[in-house]
Order: C-alpha cells, then structure tokens, then sequence
C-alpha cells in the first residue's frame, strides 16, 4: 500500500467515525418525547453543523532490507525517520429533508363528539400547494396517550379499543383525506388518546377522548 493510500484510509476512517457519532447524537435527540408528562410540548432540539479540527502527525520509517512504512509512534533513536504534521478543518452540514425540495405539510382537525369522530387531514406543502393523492399513515401515539391518560386518572387505557376506518388514507382534489375514529365501549370515558399522522418527514398528533371535544 502507498504512503497516500495509507493516509487517504486513515482520514476516511476517522471522517465516518465522526460522522456515524454525529448520527447517533442526533438520533438520541430525536427520541426525546415530544410532550413532557403533563402534555406539554418538550423543546426538540437539533444539530444543524459541526465544525472540527483534526491534527495528526505521521512517520514515515524506514528499516535496514524492508521498505518504509508509515506510524504513529515516535521511532526509536536508531532508526532513521522523517516527519510529517498536517491539520485539517472542515464542518459538518446537516442536509435538510427533501434536499431543498417542498417539504409536505399536515394541518389536521377532529369533528364530531361522542364515540364516533371524523378525522380529516390537510396535505400541503411549504410552497403553499395543496397536495391531490398523497398518502397520509395515522397511528395511536401509544407512549403519548398512556401519559396523557395517567395524567387525567386513567393509568392504564384501553388503547386496543380505538379504531380507524382506514389506517392509510388519500387526500382528494382538495388536499383533505378523511377517515373515521370509533371509541370503543371498554375505552375509559377519561382515557386521553394521541393519533399521529406522518406524510414523509411530516408528523402531526391530535389529541381526543370519549370527553374530548
């Protein structure tokens, strides 16, 4: 292997290692819950650059009947060597979702009271377009609605008695897709339920009950 080959592997290690790290912090960030335990909005924080500086110096050693090679180790008095110190600085950039293009945007609204609610879904995107056939995925937030549900005295919901009319729906020629919510009779009439609707990166949560309007 050449001196440079040797080099340009050792810089490429230590660039995706700092990369995989930057990663994973993001990713712990990530999963910070997005309400605190009284229901509230959590700050949600993110990483938008890092700069760093590496300094690094290599020896190049060379040994009676073998060729050189290069260390990172001072070289022992009897050895001949030369000696090279570099720096290098650069910045970590987080390249945002999309990759400059619109990104979708989700406005939801709850009708209706009692056991049975409509749920109806806004699609758009941040160019100010309402979004025709695009797909929205609604879940129970199961993390958030148990939290919510201790809070109001409920510590234990019967999640498993909400359901959809569809769990994947399609906005029409407006931008609105529209499903069904129906509580079931063994769902506490306190019980918080959180829904969550994803389009892409795009997530919204509402928040209903059999008490909430």
């Amino acid at each position: 292997m050449s001196e440079g080959r040797f080099i340009a592997d050792t810089l490429e290690s230590i660039l995706v290692g700092m990369a995989e790290s930057l990663r994973e912090a993001q990713e712990e960030l990530n999963a910070t819950p997005p309400l605190d335990g009284f229901g509230r909005p959590a700050p949600q924080f993110r990483i938008p650059h890092m700069d760093f500086e590496i300094g690094f110096r290599l020896e190049a050693e060379q040994k009676q009947g073998s060729g050189a090679r290069l260390i990172f180790h001072p070289v022992q008095s009897s050895e001949a060597s030369r000696e090279v110190t570099s720096k290098i600085t650069g910045r970590f950039v987080a390249v945002p979702p999309g990759e400059g293009l619109p990104l979708p945007i989700l406005t939801g609204e709850v009708r209706g009271t009692g056991n049975a609610r409509e749920l109806a879904i806004t699609v758009a995107n941040n160019a100010g377009e309402l979004l025709a056939g695009a797909e929205v995925e609604l879940n129970i937030d199961a993390a958030a609605s148990t939290a919510l549900s201790a809070a109001a005295g409920v510590p234990a919901p019967r999640l498993n008695n909400v359901t959809f009319g569809s769990a994947v729906v399609t906005s029409d020629g407006s931008g609105v897709a529209t499903t069904s919510v129906t509580f079931g009779a063994q769902l506490q009439r306190q019980a918080v339920v959180v829904v969550t609707a994803e389009m892409g990166p795009e997530t919204i949560r509402l928040t209903m009950g059999k008490e909430i309007g």
